[in-house]
């Protein structure tokens, strides 16, 4: 999505709808998602900066639409949405499903809505899917996310230490993977004078933002492992999937596939710390 201002924005996204910031450029770029997937969302200011809606009358993307998993969670994003004083255009149940309308601070239409069980779809004589569009009863879907949630076992104590061992292993890899990069980047483009200019060069230069993909796994285990944090064993098993897809190289792949397999091609060391990765994501 092009927007004005990344902070405004992210403000409306995490702030309000609640979904978790995974990776941020500056003020330029900020991706977004639920459950832990890499991103869900996009948002870049790369031709939109200090920008205006588009006029009425233009053609483009009439809205995204963002499904939550039941009517509690769709209810509770309402709540959000009237704590903040955020207008809703329209609430309608169609059948299928019950869906809010309404606008992001830059004017991008957004629909939230729920699936109701396909069992449940209103079907024509033809066997066809008929979509409605009565009103909502948005008292009702407050109500509902006021019903308190069912009690989830917390994450257990073996999970928890193989996120630790999962975290350590990343750490690993991660340095071997600098190291390369880092190496690769002075034969290019000249010595990186000290350890501070190579922070720099980590956190905003192209060449190195491929390993964010790595770090923004591991910040993701620190934030799971937390006391106060609520993650139980199956969000940890996303957690290990995701890591395994990530680890996946490949010749034709994205940017990371790619990398990562110049990487291993090219240093023992990458291998062996791969190695040890997928050692603790088989161990389970």
């Amino acid at each position: 999505m092009k927007v004005a201002d990344i902070d405004r924005a992210l403000a409306f996204y995490a702030g309000v709808l609640g979904f978790e910031v995974t990776a941020r450029m500056g003020p330029s770029a900020a991706f977004l998602s639920a459950g832990g997937y890499h991103h869900h969302i996009g948002l870049n200011t790369w031709e939109s900066r200090r920008g205006t809606p588009p006029p009425a009358g233009t053609t483009g993307l009439y809205h995204a639409a963002i499904r939550y998993p039941d009517r509690a969670a769709l209810g509770q994003a309402l709540r959000r949405l009237v704590d903040a004083g955020h207008p809703i255009e329209g609430a309608s149940d169609h059948g299928v499903s019950e869906a809010l309308y309404l606008r992001d601070p830059d004017g991008n239409g957004l629909e939230l809505s729920w699936d109701r069980p396909k069992d449940q779809w209103p079907r024509s004589a033809d066997g066809s899917i008929r979509m409605i569009s009565d009103p909502l009863d948005v008292d009702a879907l407050l109500e509902e996310a006021r019903r308190p949630e069912p009690a989830v076992a917390p994450m257990s104590s073996d999970t928890r230490a193989r996120l630790a061992e999962l975290r350590m292993r990343l750490l690993d890899l991660h340095k071997t993977l600098l190291d390369d990069a880092k190496v690769a980047y002075e034969m290019d483009r000249g010595r990186i004078p000290s350890a501070g200019a190579l922070l720099q060069l980590v956190i905003g230069d192209p060449w190195f933002a491929w390993l964010q993909r790595l770090s923004g796994l591991i910040v993701r285990i620190d934030e799971m492992t937390t006391p106060e944090a609520k993650a139980t064993d199956a969000d940890a098993r996303a957690l290990f999937e995701q890591v395994d897809r990530l680890l996946i190289p490949s010749e034709t792949g994205a940017d990371f596939a790619r990398r990562y397999l110049e990487a291993l091609q090219r240093q023992p060391a990458v291998v062996l710390a791969h190695g040890d990765v997928k050692r603790v994501l088989k161990s389970g």
